[in-house]
């Protein structure tokens, strides 16, 4: 057996027999990820389905969910009616709101969407939260997270698991003490572990791709197909001006390379059905605004 593979299962085996957390991630509901992904060979629906509830409760235990119950509501309403015009209805799509002034939204393979609540506080309607939505929704009904999964065989996640089990494992030997900072180093091990497998992973192909269908999603569903562009030129003027954008900076391409592509499916979307340009009939800002200040 592959050295690497043998120490993948033996932390996988480790971690699921305590109980091991590092600054609030719970390294062993993270181990469950790295075993299915060491025995599931193909990626079917049921698979797909378990995989996605073990990263998204590895990522829950790193980030926590927006406490304002009413907007969490509100999202979910929002991305399960796009979901049920996108190409995967039957899937058991499940939004949230994180609580965390960074701008991001993440899609966990199974029918995860995650959208930061920094996000949503720089969107001005539904129709901008339609489209973001719609952006992840379509890299899960495209597989591009489990199609990267398969080309890379997980060993790079595995790999860093590994050296973070290693880590905590020496942090936690007698007459170790405690060391704050050593305790983040190992979650942040962990989280680039999972940055890795479904973000950092995603080739621009993938992510011009999401912006493409994500686009066509909203149309159909009956959204302003321009907000995403809308979205862009926000994301394309805070570039350099915010720390909150750094990671989605860093895991998609530049704002002004979306914009361009989008640019063209917009013209494109426009000619196939020129009633599109219209404003949109269910994006109303002073709905999306009303959400934002529910306590």
């Amino acid at each position: 057996m592959n050295s690497k593979l043998l120490l993948a299962m033996l932390v996988c085996t480790s971690l699921s027999s305590c109980k091991m957390t590092a600054d609030g991630i719970d390294l062993g509901a993270l181990s469950k990820v790295g075993s299915s992904l060491l025995q599931m060979g193909a990626i079917d629906q049921s698979k797909e389905i378990a995989l996605g509830e073990d990263f998204a409760a590895m990522l829950l235990g790193a980030s926590k969910l927006h406490p304002n119950t009413d907007l969490q509501t509100y999202v979910n309403s929002v991305g399960r009616y796009l979901a049920s015009y996108s190409d995967r209805p039957d899937l058991p799509w499940t939004f949230g709101v994180l609580d965390t002034p960074d701008l991001n939204a993440f899609a966990v393979p199974g029918g995860y969407v995650f959208v930061t609540s920094g996000l949503l506080a720089n969107l001005n309607s539904e129709a901008e939260l339609a489209a973001v939505l719609a952006h992840e929704i379509a890299h899960i009904t495209e597989r591009h997270q489990l199609r990267q999964l398969e080309r890379d065989n997980s060993m790079n996640f595995m790999s860093n698991l590994a050296s973070a089990v290693v880590t905590y494992q020496d942090h936690r030997k007698p007459g170790a003490g405690s060391d704050r900072y050593l305790n983040r180093q190992i979650a942040d091990n962990v989280l680039n572990a999972g940055q890795q497998l479904f973000t950092k992973g995603l080739s621009r192909e993938d992510e011009l791709a999401a912006d493409t269908l994500g686009i066509r999603l909203a149309a159909r569903a009956g959204y302003d197909p321009y907000a995403l562009a809308v979205v862009m030129q926000k994301l394309e003027s805070m570039q350099g001006d915010s720390n909150a954008i750094s990671l989605l900076l860093a895991t998609h391409p530049a704002p002004a390379d979306r914009l361009s592509n989008i640019e063209q499916q917009l013209q494109r979307l426009e000619r196939q059905h020129p009633a599109s340009r219209t404003a949109s009939r269910l994006a109303l800002t002073e709905r999306y605004q009303t959400a934002l200040r529910r306590k």
